[in-house]
């Protein structure tokens, strides 16, 4: 058992939680697509959602120099939600991440990067190449996509070799696993290859063996977290956009309540009993991780979106005027 957390603003915040669970856990409103979700979002709630790359492509911790394909994930973001608006601008300038990505791609599939790290690239991009075939710049974005699937193909090919890596080296972590999930299972749907989808459905039944059902919680290294469990929520709803599961719909939406229990009145993220990002928690890049509220924001508008829940909404608008005071 895990020690109570923020106890008072549990007592704060149960009423509201209660009921929108009671309400809007059970069944998830059904959107036309994943765009049109995407689309509904208020734009003025995304300000910490993605980034549009410079101009020479390179997003995030690769602005000095290519690093890892996994840095130019942020762009994806915002690729998705300008293709749901039918943005073709900024759309093609997100693109061009993924073309300094390809750049990259070695002659094995692989960017010169971790096994980890390919994972992540490719689910998101993959993510974001659905939405784009379910948006208004379907037809503009066509050609590109088509180019690309091989050079996907070899990716998702070398990334099954490192397959059983990936299993045992995620294992305590479900974000990572469900990250593997997508990044299989959409690459198999973008190809239409059954064996791919298959691997990505074992890489997401490992990921909810770490699901705690007594109280919503993904269990990242053996406990919650504040940021990791909206990682978590954001990588299963994308699933679910595709791959309707109701067990899963179950655990998201128990989730969710977990998740809006660790943010307070004041649009502030708890981080007390986490396990990773916390002071003193985990580093990446030397740096002291921090709350990923972008993460936590994008996964409660989906929430929200999918199933109408108001509870939802008001703790992103609460997220919002605390951090861009910031």
């Amino acid at each position: 058992m895990t020690t109570p957390r923020h106890s008072a603003l549990h007592r704060r915040l149960i009423p509201a939680i209660f009921l929108g669970a009671q309400i809007f856990a059970a069944e998830p409103v059904a959107p036309s697509n994943h765009a049109e979700i995407l689309r509904r979002m208020p734009p003025a709630l995304l300000d910490h959602s993605g980034v549009v790359p410079r101009a020479d492509g390179l997003v995030g911790y690769n602005r000095d120099g290519f690093k890892a394909s996994s840095f130019q994930r942020g762009a994806t973001v915002k690729l998705a939600l300008a293709a749901a608006r039918g943005d073709e601008k900024q759309a093609d300038d997100c693109w061009r991440a993924v073309d300094v990505a390809f750049a990259h791609q070695t002659g094995d599939g692989d960017f010169g990067d971790p096994a980890e790290s390919v994972a992540f690239w490719l689910c998101e991009l993959n993510r974001a190449l659905l939405v784009i075939e379910e948006s208004p710049l379907a037809s503009h974005f066509q050609e590109r996509i088509d180019a690309l699937k091989p050079k996907i193909a070899k990716a998702a090919q070398w990334l099954t070799g490192q397959r059983e890596r990936l299993q045992r080296e995620d294992r305590a972590a479900p974000n990572r696993l469900f990250f593997d999930a997508e990044a299989f299972r959409f690459a198999g749907l973008l190809l239409g290859d059954e064996a791919l989808e298959k691997i990505g459905r074992e890489f997401l039944e490992q990921g909810m063996k770490l699901y705690r059902p007594e109280d919503g919680v993904f269990l990242e290294h053996n406990g919650g977290d504040s940021s990791y469990q909206a990682v978590n929520l954001l990588r299963l709803q994308e699933i679910v956009l595709h791959f309707p599961d109701r067990q899963i719909d179950e655990a998201i939406a128990k989730g969710v309540q977990w998740e809006l229990s660790c943010i307070g009145p004041d649009g502030v993220v708890s981080t007390e009993s986490n396990t990773r990002v916390h002071p003193g928690g985990e580093k990446f890049m030397g740096q002291e991780k921090q709350v990923n509220i972008g993460e936590i924001a994008l996964a409660l508008l989906y929430y929200h979106e999918r199933t109408g829940d108001p509870v939802a909404l008001a703790a992103v608008e609460r997220l919002h005027a605390h951090y861009t005071k910031k």
